[in-house]
């Protein structure tokens, strides 16, 4: 971004004390990474705030942004200071004056309970391979300050600006929809994923509906498999044309999975994609992404051309990425994250796989009064040892007594040091980031020396 001193003051709504800059090439809100010709922008929050550090990051920026309260304490900092009403509100602003340069960028907003990461990796894979210039979030910054740090690099010739959106509380999303505003969004899945803040499933719908809800009549949506009922179910209907991936509609790429590869259909074309897995979520993902491109195609991109740009496409760390395990074993490293539609996606990839099959699974978090049921009613069907670990999980183990169940991800890690693993078995490990289950999945990861191919 580069944007006038005046420019960001009416943005903001915000006054200048001291000489404005002519101009400002970036927002910084960390006070550890300042940058020349950047504003450091002080955020409060529960137990930290930025207005404190502003010291730290004088030296390298050009121009401090601080609310009423916290640039009072500026005064022997010789910075220009823009003085703000609520700095979380003007780092939105700002990146919302930002999006309305980018006339020539596409810029198509993800949300859901799950898949959301996973489907705009594969766009942004696949559209970067055909040689589109993109730009995205860095890592899970897809919250109101990661969404605004996000818009605010984007280049003005950026073709493509694929936003991820997640949220946790409510009216969190009509802020992240205002500030995106959307050419076009996608909504992936809906499942009972962050219910505890937003309210249950009821409230989830709701909150997602907003990303929408933002997109104009010139736009479009694509909907993920069963969103298109749950949406009619509490009479929500976007105001933008929907492809609906479960309706079997002709805009829509149609798919079907055989062992580990992945064939689709387009119209007239067709074309197949080798898997790295046999995983049913990736190939509904990979057809959701390739109708993303062509609803979007520009200029004449076909399915053939996406598929082998796709074909490329790997999972990025601790989302269901397959390693090299111990004695010739498999480890399927899942441990990012977790709900119950990507659990037992996961546990059904599994359960597909050759060999014996054995899941390590931990607490699935932010359920609300529902979690017991929910971890309950995983169907682990297809595993031959299944552990888990956590105090939610307890209540799947009370229905399989087979099950070992470990406390907390210390225990078990204690118990699975030396766990027993033979050629040709596939271990699942997942569970919610917070039970840190990536310690698991990284001791019985082999040695890079001993390291097998896949």
């Amino acid at each position: 971004m580069r944007m006038t001193g005046m420019e960001l003051a009416r943005a903001t709504a915000g006054t200048w004390s001291g000489t404005m800059p002519d101009s400002i090439c970036g927002i910084c809100t960390d006070s550890r990474q300042p940058h020349d010709g950047f504003a450091f922008l002080a955020l409060r929050g529960p137990h930290h705030d930025g207005h404190a550090f502003a010291s730290e990051a004088a030296g390298a920026c050009t121009a401090l942004i601080g609310d009423a309260a916290g640039a009072a304490q500026w005064n022997t900092i010789d910075r220009p200071r823009l003085v703000v009403a609520d700095t979380l509100i003007a780092l939105g602003d700002i990146a919302t004056a930002w999006r309305q340069r980018l006339a020539n960028t596409t810029v198509i907003a993800i949300t859901g309970s799950y898949g959301k990461t996973t489907v705009r990796g594969m766009i942004v894979h696949a559209l970067t391979a055909l040689g589109r210039r993109v730009a995205t979030n860095p890592a899970n910054h897809n919250n109101l300050i990661g969404v605004p740090q996000t818009l605010l690099a984007i280049p003005e010739d950026a073709e493509f600006a694929i936003i991820e959106c997640g949220v946790s509380e409510p009216r969190e999303m009509r802020r992240l929809a205002e500030i995106v505003r959307p050419d076009a969004a996608v909504l992936t899945g809906l499942a009972t994923a962050h219910g505890e803040g937003l309210g249950g499933m009821e409230g989830i719908i709701h909150e997602k509906f907003e990303l929408l809800a933002a997109v104009g009549t010139d736009g479009w949506c694509v909907l993920g498999q069963g969103v298109h009922a749950l949406l009619a179910q509490q009479h929500l209907t976007p105001q933008a044309p929907c492809i609906a991936m479960d309706q079997g509609e002709t805009d829509q790429v149609a798919w079907s999975l055989d062992d580990n590869r992945l064939h689709l259909a387009y119209g007239k074309q067709a074309a197949e994609i080798p898997m790295l897995l046999p995983a049913r979520h990736w190939a509904e993902d990979m057809a959701l992404a390739a109708t993303v491109i062509l609803r979007s195609n520009r200029s004449g991109i076909t399915l053939a051309a996406i598929a082998e740009a796709l074909a490329g496409w790997r999972p990025t760390a601790g989302r269901m990425q397959p390693a090299p395990g111990k004695s010739g074993s498999t480890i399927l490293d899942d441990s990012y994250n977790a709900n119950p539609a990507s659990m037992q996606a996961a546990l059904d990839t599994l359960a597909r796989m050759p060999g014996r099959h054995i899941a390590i699974l931990g607490d699935m978090t932010e359920l609300g009064e529902d979690s017991p049921a929910l971890h309950a009613t995983l169907d682990v069907s297809g595993v031959d040892q299944l552990i888990l670990v956590g105090s939610q999980m307890k209540h799947l183990a009370a229905h399989h007594a087979e099950a070992l169940w470990l406390s907390d991800t210390d225990a078990a890690c204690r118990h699975l040091r030396d766990f027993p693993l033979v050629a040709g078995d596939y271990v699942l490990v997942k569970a919610s980031h917070s039970m840190r289950l990536d310690r698991i999945a990284a001791l019985l990861t082999s040695p890079r020396e001993d390291a097998h191919a896949l």
